[in-house]
């Protein structure tokens, strides 16, 4: 590239030793590994209890099994790997979350570093911090939802590379890719559909995925994935317990459920880069005088048909299924690529000001949601901040070693965490044979399978507000 082919990009007409800096890879990498460790060292300094997705993925990641219930197992995998490492604890649970954020974020740099200078692509990686979805709730609350988004960018990338230079090794790679996504959530194979037929639908881009060595791709995804699947036709109830959260109309496809589910939709996708559309289109009504008109480079126009793709194939899915009930976090694997590519397509637009302008507001958006983060570890009656540490050791206290608990997952969780050593396990895939005991959140509806005489109460204080109580209740399981 020319020096005047940068200039939109320059962050200062006179740029000093850190705008000099970021016109180089290793200060986009150095910033996102410092980003993410952070978000590490937070977690580890509030420590307390576990969220619900960490207790859960606690709870499978235990031991290695093709199915875990309705999530698919790859995560779990991955976090047994660690946790042979670290041992079950909150280092080796924010190590796998955060380093999955991290090769995320890597991954789309390096994508957009195939047609753009590096400030071009770190400034368009930092739109990720604008949606919400991925910059807080995949950094509070999520697991499974981490990876598949790592699999959609890392499918992309193979299938651009593809594009770009179709070669035997790239249609392995593909393979490969393609059983980690399969492996990842199910909402992948929508990103991945939507990827081949953004290719598909030009003539520069499909002829890769004309070739039959794409069938050398999707055997080895097959034989990747073959023994997961089985488990799930083996344990079908159990696998898709989960589907009832889509509220599929009970009338079918019926014009009002269709409108729902179509309005739920709009609303889904919009919210996902609301405050991201909001500043940029704020930065240009300041800067675009400063700005150039820019032009979309194929890299950008296969992105932007990758996420049209993507929501027509979600809006077939709400339109047959009858579904009246679509969370934003679901299109994460989906739109993942629409801020990077908002941000590609008006950079150029903004000016070397606007760009300066929205990198000052990244960085406070970046130290807010770090700020955000240890309030909700610790603040009142947080998940983080469950005295399971003063209630744990007081039921076992009255519970024989060899009885198995059985609890909700989170409880379950945070009790198998501080005692590994105990037959802990989550209500939703134990089959209890042996002498059991039920756990429960007091206040909430009694197991039916115990005696209400039998119930024992305890409450704490929650960590750091003495004003607020969690109470559990155990009592036999009776035969």
């Amino acid at each position: 590239m020319s020096q005047s082919q940068t200039d939109p990009y320059q962050l200062s007409t006179n740029p000093g030793r850190i705008q000099q800096l970021a016109g180089t890879d290793r200060f986009w990498l150095w910033l996102f590994c410092g980003y993410f460790l952070l978000h590490v060292v937070v977690r580890l300094a509030t420590g307390g209890a576990l969220g619900l997705d960490e207790a859960e993925i606690l709870l499978d990641a235990r031991e290695l099994q093709w199915g875990y219930g309705p999530q698919l197992p790859l995560y779990a995998w991955l976090q047994w790997a660690v946790f042979q490492i670290t041992g079950p604890s909150i280092l080796g649970l924010s190590l796998l979350k955060n380093g999955l954020l991290l090769a995320t974020v890597v991954t789309l740099y390096m994508t957009i570093r195939t047609r753009q200078i590096p400030v071009a692509a770190g400034v368009s990686v930092l739109s990720l911090l604008m949606l919400y979805q991925f910059s807080w709730e995949a950094q509070r609350a999520l697991t499974h939802t981490v990876l598949a988004n790592l699999c959609s960018a890392l499918s992309f990338a193979v299938i651009w590379g593809l594009i770009r230079n179709p070669t035997t090794k790239g249609y392995v790679l593909l393979g490969v890719v393609m059983a980690a996504g399969g492996l990842s959530k199910y909402n992948y194979a929508i990103a991945l559909l939507a990827m081949f037929l953004a290719a598909l639908s030009t003539r520069e881009t499909r002829k890769p995925f004309l070739s039959v060595r794409l069938l050398l791709s999707a055997g080895i995804a097959a034989a990747l994935i073959a023994a997961p699947m089985v488990w799930i036709l083996n344990h079908s109830a159990l696998a898709f317990d989960s589907a009832r959260k889509l509220d599929m109309s009970s009338d079918g496809r019926t014009y009002s459920a269709v409108l729902r589910g179509a309005a739920e939709l709009s609303m889904a996708a919009l919210g996902f880069v609301a405050l991201l559309s909001l500043i940029m289109s704020i930065l240009w009504l300041i800067y675009r005088r400063q700005g150039a008109p820019g032009v979309a480079d194929d890299l950008l126009r296969f992105m932007l048909r990758t996420v049209f793709w993507a929501l027509v194939l979600m809006a077939l899915i709400v339109i047959i299924s009858g579904s009246t009930n679509i969370k934003d976090r679901w299109l994460q694997p989906i739109l993942i690529f629409a801020g990077p590519a908002i941000m590609l397509w008006l950079l150029p637009k903004i000016g070397r000001a606007g760009t300066r302008r929205f990198c000052q507001i990244s960085g406070g958006l970046a130290v807010l949601i770090v700020v955000a983060m240890l309030h909700h570890n610790l603040a009142g009656n947080a998940k983080r901040a469950a005295p399971f540490a003063a209630l744990t050791p007081q039921i076992l206290d009255q519970t024989p070693p060899e009885i198995v608990i059985v609890a909700h997952n989170w409880l379950a969780g945070n009790m198998a965490y501080l005692a590994p050593d105990r037959s802990i396990h989550g209500e939703r895939r134990m089959s209890v044979s042996a002498p059991a005991l039920r756990v429960w959140a007091a206040g909430r509806k009694a197991p039916k399978d115990i005696n209400p005489a039998d119930v024992v109460t305890l409450e704490a204080p929650y960590r750091f507000d003495s004003g607020e109580l969690m109470s559990l209740s155990f009592a036999p399981v009776t035969r």
